[in-house]
């Protein structure tokens, strides 16, 4: 018998402009692929779509609630990290 292992290392953030857009399966705005590096550092790629400053804000509150404290993407050719202190 083969023993299997998935260990899920990419994710996505969709973002929809109203509530369930999930759920009813409408097209969505913007979405984020989302790279686990580890258990709390990911890397965040490939953002398309209407990604404004709230709905970023909202992906990093999204990914702090989750457990993560390191955020790193690339901007303009360059690295950059960000660090997302625990909820208190």
């Amino acid at each position: 018998m083969t023993h299997l292992h998935m260990a899920r290392e990419v994710s996505t953030i969709r973002a929809y402009s109203e509530s369930g857009g999930y759920e009813a399966r409408r097209p969505y705005d913007g979405i984020i692929t989302v790279t686990h590096l580890t258990s709390s550092t990911v890397y965040v790629h490939g953002a398309v779509g209407k990604i404004d400053r709230a709905t970023h804000a909202r992906a990093l509150n999204m990914l702090r609630e989750l457990g993560v404290t390191t955020v790193m993407y690339e901007r303009r050719g360059r690295m950059k990290t960000i660090k997302l202190e625990a909820k208190t």
